[in-house]
């Protein structure tokens, strides 16, 4: 059962293959065929969509490890933050997104050091756009006017470590401005959780937030339920300032959230299931070809998931970076992958 935010997400028997070790934080613990399996796995915070995720793929995996396994979902530390623990083994299992595990692979933009241990399991589960979120009162169109007017606008983002304080502070350097600047302006910035956000909103506390999204996002339905916000695109020179760092153009479609008539354009991205090079392949295998396979009770578990193609998701351009050994079988077997 899930016992929630950070505790132990326990997995109870199913008819699984023998798999080979125990892992924990540190890597691997044991090597004995038929021992359960213990996993941690990298979300974000409890109000994201990343750790619903998390807690459903748990749920999956249950029918797929030997009896007494666990997979302890962690709401942390975001796209930026989790290909860090993954690399360093802290967490076997995270979301990341195709752009920052590129970075994470290449040591660049978020990261100083190449991280080219790590490997992808499963790609494209999702579209992410990157979003601001402002109230309507705010009375401007696009990020630019921000500078432009010098507005002393209140920022939210989610924690640093997630891709959405990180592309934010992209955002506004592509727009002509930083952080500093909106202080000077008399703004301020806060980098907090989906909780605190939602709240801030409901009580005017917020202007403005910066984010990446999927569709139906709770935290941010929330929000465009009891405020009334507008969602603003990326100008066309701010888009194109976006590219070079490897994001892709995207349109975000009319009521993706209720309310929203008109598309955004804006950049998007989706979300990968990644792993290291020290996961065995026979786990690697199985967690894959789990997934490819609940393709339904994904959905069940969150609607962001609609758009998850089994058949696409080893690609390149689904995944970031290599894939897995274990993962390459789990397609090539399905037919999917030559």
């Amino acid at each position: 059962m899930i016992a929630g935010p950070g505790r132990l997400v326990t997995l109870r028997a199913g008819l699984g293959m023998l798999l080979v070790l125990t892992l924990g934080a540190a890597g691997v613990a044991a090597q004995t065929p038929g021992q359960p399996v213990t996993l941690a796995f990298a979300t974000l915070d409890s109000g994201s969509a990343w750790y619903i995720y998390g807690a459903t793929m748990a749920e999956l995996l249950r029918r797929a490890l030997p009896p007494g396994s666990n997979i302890d979902v962690k709401p942390r530390a975001g796209g930026v933050g989790n290909p860090l623990l993954v690399a360093k083994n802290e967490t076997p299992l995270g979301l990341g997104f195709t752009v920052t595990n590129r970075w994470a692979y290449e040591g660049k933009e978020a990261y100083s050091a190449r991280q080219d241990n790590l490997r992808a399991l499963v790609g494209g589960l999702d579209t992410y756009y990157l979003v601001a979120v402002a109230t309507r009162k705010l009375g401007i169109a696009s990020v630019r006017e921000i500078r432009d007017k010098k507005l002393p606008v209140k920022v939210y983002t989610q924690p640093v470590g997630a891709l959405g304080e990180f592309a934010g502070r992209q955002l506004l350097r592509a727009a002509g401005m930083s952080y500093n600047d909106i202080k000077a302006w008399g703004g301020s910035t806060a980098h907090v959780g989906y909780n605190i956000i939602v709240d801030a909103f409901r009580d005017g506390r917020a202007d403005i937030l910066f984010a990446v999204v999927t569709p139906k996002h709770p935290s941010v339905s929330e929000i465009v339920a009891s405020v009334d916000v507008t969602f603003l695109g990326l100008d066309p020179e701010s888009a194109r300032a976006m590219v070079p760092l490897g994001y892709t153009p995207a349109t975000m479609p009319p009521e993706t959230f209720k309310g929203q008539a008109a598309p955004v354009s804006t950049v998007g991205f989706p979300t990968v299931l990644i792993t290291n090079k020290e996961l065995p392949e026979p786990i690697a295998y199985t967690v894959t070809k789990t997934i490819l396979e609940a393709k339904d009770a994904l959905v069940r578990g969150h609607a962001g998931l609609a758009g998850f193609d089994p058949t696409t998701a080893w690609q390149p351009e689904k995944v970031g970076i290599p894939l897995h050994p274990g993962a390459e079988r789990a397609y090539r077997e399905k037919g999917w992958m030559k």
